[in-house]
């Protein structure tokens, strides 16, 4: 899980007009433990439910393996460079 800033989540994009309706206290600090208890979980909730629904598991898999792919053809790409590129040991040195 991602460090989640519950404080800020609370205090800065929970509307003050819920907080208050709610009767609860404007810091998160202030709030009972129970309270903070439910917020950290229904933030990580909405969080895990977030990722799923953007990131879906079949494509994640396609960019793997195109990813892995892609990098072994680099890698091939590079050795050529080095290859054409690299100093010839049969020059001698005189």
């Amino acid at each position: 899980m991602q460090n989640i800033n519950y404080q800020h989540i609370y205090e800065n994009e929970v509307t003050h007009t819920l907080i208050e309706s709610l009767e609860l206290p404007g810091r998160f600090s202030e709030l009972p433990h129970q309270h903070r208890l439910i917020i950290e979980e229904l933030v990580e909730a909405g969080y895990r439910r977030a990722v799923q629904d953007a990131l879906d598991p079949e494509i994640l898999s396609e960019t793997v393996a195109l990813a892995a792919e892609m990098g072994g053809q680099l890698y091939n790409f590079a050795n050529m460079i080095t290859a054409q590129f690299a100093p010839d040991d049969d020059t001698s040195h005189e």
